[in-house]
């Protein structure tokens, strides 16, 4: 069985320096605390969390709390590291109300975890009164800005020459977001603004709704990428070419957007998800029990759905 003193001398370090590594204690460079965490993995190394460990105030288990699984990469890229920093995780869904209301009464987390990780999640005044109380650092990777997306989008496919443009949104939100469209010059039309479900059957049915129109855009901007899939499918099964007659750009970077080549506003999401990480773990080395957000940072990634306008 591999012991300490094994991965000291593997690493080139003290045992006591591989304890507070591996422990997650101040005192160790983050060089030397990433070389002891691989070597450690390398050799299935694990360090016991006794009651000495929980007596010293660390539990070694960080909360995740993600609205959905839908920002797979983010949340890959936080359980990555936080295993690697030897931190089991501890993962709720709070995919709707119901059950997002149930977890902030019930409170499960105690004095389980040495921080909380939120992905996705905004919590409201109450919610926030009930993570401080929990007297750990809470850090958020807060969905990328729509409207910064859309002036990408929008800016991507002006530059092709494109001025007839749709915008799809999501059930429930305000039209407001044509205004970004209007700023950067664009003549919008009432009918090119259109709402559904973000599903890849509410995107077939906006294309509906746009041939009931006068004329089609030359370009479609999706928020959501299952309805961009949707839009995509539906204009192809029409015998429409994409992007020879519709170009189509979505706000939102996932698998099959990629898959089928679809432009698109994404995020370095599962580096995201690592780094903040380190700004939690950080945060609970030194002692603090503050709050953080930090938005995901979002570019435009060219693909095959968006060329000029013919």
């Amino acid at each position: 069985m591999t012991s300490m003193s094994d991965v000291a001398r593997a690493a080139g370090v003290s045992a006591a320096t591989v304890s507070r590594a591996l422990r997650g204690e101040p005192g160790v460079s983050e060089a030397t605390r990433r070389n002891v965490t691989e070597v450690a993995k390398r050799m299935r190394y694990a360090i016991a969390r006794d009651a000495s460990s929980l007596a010293g105030g660390r539990r070694y288990a960080i909360a995740v709390l993600a609205s959905d699984v839908g920002r797979g990469e983010v949340l890959a890229g936080a359980e990555g590291a936080l295993r690697q920093a030897g931190y089991d995780v501890l993962l709720y869904v709070l995919g709707d109300a119901a059950a997002r209301a149930g977890f902030f009464e019930e409170m499960p987390l105690g004095r389980r975890v040495d921080g909380v990780l939120l992905l996705s999640v905004t919590p409201d005044e109450g919610e926030a009164q009930a993570l401080a109380g929990l007297g750990v650092p809470v850090v958020s990777v807060a969905d990328g800005d729509l409207t910064e997306a859309l002036r990408l989008a929008a800016a991507h496919l002006i530059g092709l020459g494109h001025h007839d443009i749709a915008l799809v949104l999501p059930e429930g939100v305000d039209e407001t977001y044509d205004e970004v469209l209007t700023a950067q010059g664009l003549a919008v039309r009432p009918e090119w603004t259109v709402w559904c479900s973000p599903t890849v059957i509410g995107g077939e049915q906006v294309v509906d709704v746009l041939l009931d129109a006068e004329r089609l855009p030359t370009a479609v901007i999706s928020s959501s990428g299952e309805a961009a899939l949707g839009v995509f499918l539906r204009l192809r099964r029409d015998g429409r070419e994409v992007p020879a007659d519709v170009s189509i750009v979505s706000l939102e970077g996932k698998e099959l957007t990629r898959a089928v080549g679809l432009t698109a506003v994404e995020g370095a999401e599962r580096e995201h998800g690592e780094r903040a990480v380190e700004d939690l773990l950080a945060r609970v080395r030194a002692g603090r029990s503050d709050a953080v957000v930090r938005p995901l940072p979002q570019h435009l990634v060219v693909r095959d759905s968006t060329g000029a306008v013919g």
